[in-house]
């Protein structure tokens, strides 16, 4: 009964939702004002950016955050600048990828510094956009906008000083999107902390191209045929690892698995920026 739940929970996984971008900003530099994913900008040109942060060394928080986020301040102890009237923005470097999904689905773990219940009209706007000039943004509609206060108290030792949001990203689906954080209009309080940035959504399989796409295993050979040109294949065993991978160029592939032990797999196969899972059994 357990290797058949398995089953089933990865099988759902790769058949309905696919993670198309994550950042939890571990990998980055701590007081850094440049990021691997990400561009920081200093819109109204005050010398303050968004920053790395390492919060898990921090004596200004018993916050729930851990390890490196993204920072930006209306207060920081011991800055010649403070308290400041932000203007940051951070938004990401390259787009992210929406074509292939029916929906989406935006996370973030939004915090603060802050864990007194005081200081809390820090401002976070979030805008969802095909422009990442922040001259275009500010002309836009945010999908989130809100003060810190008013989604955690950040009044009891921390436990309460970060949240998870979800934005639901549906709107979007089809197309290619910029995701942008803006801390503004805000005066000398404290901090907004940005963690955790999930985007993902539901694979759409029912689109023109991907919906010709058929297989065939014989032995050991996986047959994939498609009326556009196949892109690349991944083949993952149950427990989810990435056990295959190749590239495609044309309509009509076979797919060598001989080196696969006998079993249940899952198989991604794309067609014109669309992807579809099924399972296949090697015997």
């Amino acid at each position: 009964m357990k290797k058949i739940t398995l089953l089933v929970a990865v099988f759902a996984a790769f058949t309905m939702n696919a993670q198309i971008f994550s950042d939890d900003f571990n990998g980055e530099t701590p007081d850094a004002t440049t990021f691997a994913n990400w561009t920081s900008v200093d819109f109204d040109n005050d010398g303050e950016f968004f920053e790395v942060s390492d919060i898990s060394t921090s004596d200004a928080s018993a916050s729930p955050l851990d390890g490196m986020v993204a920072d930006s301040d209306s207060w920081e102890d011991g800055n010649p600048n403070s308290p400041m009237t932000p203007d940051n923005f951070l938004i990401l470097t390259n787009p992210v990828d929406l074509t292939g999904v029916s929906d989406g689905m935006l996370t973030f773990t939004f915090g603060t510094y802050q864990i007194n219940g005081t200081f809390l009209e820090d401002r976070l706007a979030v805008y969802v956009s095909t422009s990442n000039d922040p001259a275009t943004l500010i002309t836009e509609t945010p999908v989130f906008d809100d003060q810190i206060g008013n989604q955690t108290p950040a009044d009891n030792g921390g436990e309460n000083s970060a949240v998870d949001i979800t934005l639901d990203l549906s709107s979007y689906a089809g197309m290619q999107v910029y995701i942008a954080f803006r801390h503004f209009d805000t005066f000398d309080h404290n901090s907004v902390l940005i963690d955790n940035v999930v985007v993902d959504g539901t694979l759409g399989l029912n689109d023109s191209a991907i919906s010709t796409l058929s297989h065939y295993v014989s032995n050991n050979e996986m047959a994939l045929r498609a009326a556009f040109p196949l892109q690349n294949v991944e083949i993952f065993n149950v427990l989810g690892q990435n056990v295959l991978s190749q590239k495609l160029s044309s309509n009509d592939e076979t797919i060598n698995i001989a080196s696969l032990n006998a079993g249940m797999y899952i198989v991604k196969a794309s067609v014109e920026g669309q992807t579809s899972s099924f399972k296949i059994v090697k015997r």
